[in-house]
């Protein structure tokens, strides 16, 4: 009796090898299987087609946006270029460029919730990043501090220790401080039964998921008949590549059809919202992700605009302090100096406008003719760095500013005067003298 007591409450260590697929495997991955009975790990998420979509766009977002280093000198900001974490940000090692390097933490972020990087560093100074598999990673916190500690698996056997300061660790939505949720969390069910309806439209199309009638027969058939008789119907008319041949009854058999259920007739709806509830768990507009009923040609920039300041700002600025905290030390962080991405190539519109804009950042002052031709990809041109402005834009109580140029010289209305011409006097007309008559002549 003791002995079955003992047998019965005793704990026995067993080897067991299973799948990596395979739901209890998943659940020690932090990938519980849904309710939908579709285990969701990283392949389920990108064979879902609104999944695996977004997750491209905002990885292919970030990936192309170029990560920099600046310097913040009290109103002056510039770029550094003579910085070891500089040349790291450009290429990141040997084997793997910058684009494809961000894009894969992000999709790290995305699928796991942690996008991991090992900083290798040659006497102190960074010089390699190398991404770390979040499954191989073990995190955990301590207690009174709750600094992070990092134990990432090695391929050949055993783990290794490393500190916050070694890691760049992109963290998502998290309930611990420690470890990330992505979408194998919080998007399992969305994603599970978007996989159920695509398996079920996959069986409705290939062979038939749901039986298209009955087959009905007044009499009583043997168990040999019915076996026959299925077989027979399944190999004539079971495919898809069957459908529409011409069925042919005898013995007063029929065919009755079956009616559609209202969730039959709402599947394609049913998949539509799935593709909704993929795209709030993402974060990103359902028309960005191919779902164009509510698209319109006034609205496509402004969904653009709306991807950036709601899903990749948020992004960009985590991405942004995980780097500083593993590349900068705190004196460099006191210097000013900083890790940012420019996000102006996301932001780039039609020729038309973006040239009106250059056009009224430069006469406001606030871009240089230089700055805008870089942004085009021009050379810069002598004198393109002097800032300029409106005549037009001055205030009205100032006088116009000297702009260098000598002004031409404006025709004048020609003075007209009205002068009288003096005429000299005339001579006086000879008087003819007056001839004297003597009294003798009267």
């Amino acid at each position: 009796m003791l002995e079955k007591l003992k047998s019965f409450f005793a704990s026995e260590t067993k080897a067991v090898s299973a799948p990596l697929s395979s739901p209890a495997v998943l659940e020690i991955f932090n990938a519980p299987p849904a309710a939908s009975g579709v285990p969701v790990d990283a392949w389920a998420v990108l064979r879902c087609p609104a999944a695996q979509n977004g997750v491209r766009i905002i990885g292919d977002a970030i990936g192309t946006l170029d990560a920099r280093l600046v310097k913040c000198d009290g109103k002056d900001k510039g770029p550094v270029t003579d910085h070891p974490v500089a040349r790291l940000l450009k290429q990141p090692n040997g084997w793997t460029g910058e684009t494809e390097f961000k894009r894969q933490l992000i999709q790290d972020v995305l699928i796991w919730g942690n996008g991991l990087a090992l900083v290798s560093r040659v006497r102190g100074e960074p010089r390699e990043l190398h991404r770390i598999d979040p499954r191989a990673c073990s995190i955990t916190l301590d207690l009174d501090t709750t600094e992070p500690r990092y134990s990432v698996a090695m391929q050949n056997g055993g783990s290794r220790e490393y500190s916050y300061g070694d890691i760049v660790h992109v963290r998502n939505l998290t309930l611990d401080g420690a470890r990330g949720l992505g979408l194998v969390n919080l998007a399992a069910e969305a994603i599970g039964v978007a996989s159920v309806l695509e398996r079920h439209a996959a069986g409705l199309f290939s062979r038939g998921a749901r039986p298209a009638g009955l087959l009905e027969y007044a009499g009583k058939l043997a168990a040999e008949a019915k076996a026959r008789l299925a077989a027979s119907f399944q190999s004539g008319f079971g495919a898809a590549i069957n459908a529409g041949r011409t069925l042919v009854l005898e013995d007063g058999m029929k065919f009755v059809p079956l009616q559609l259920a209202s969730t039959d007739a709402q599947f394609l709806e049913n998949r539509k919202f799935q593709v909704l509830e993929i795209a709030r768990c993402l974060n990103v507009p359902a028309v960005l992700l191919n779902d164009l009923e509510q698209a319109t040609l006034n609205n496509a920039e402004s969904l653009a605009q709306q991807l950036l300041d709601r899903t990749i700002v948020p992004l960009l600025e985590l991405f942004e302090d995980a780097l500083e905290r593993a590349l900068l030390t705190q004196e460099e962080c006191d210097a000013g100096y900083e890790i940012e991405f420019d996000t102006s190539n996301f932001t780039r519109a039609d020729t038309e406008k973006r040239f009106a804009a250059y056009k009224s950042g430069i006469e406001s002052g606030v871009l240089v003719l230089n700055e805008a031709r870089e942004r085009e990809g021009l050379p810069p041109v002598a004198g393109g760095d002097e800032p300029m402005r409106s005549v037009q834009t001055i205030p009205l109580n100032s006088t116009a500013p000297n702009l260098g140029v000598s002004p031409e010289p404006t025709p004048s209305t020609p003075q007209v005067s009205f002068q009288t011409e003096t005429k000299p006097p005339a001579d006086p007309a000879p008087v003819a003298p007056k001839r004297r008559t003597s009294k003798a002549s009267k």
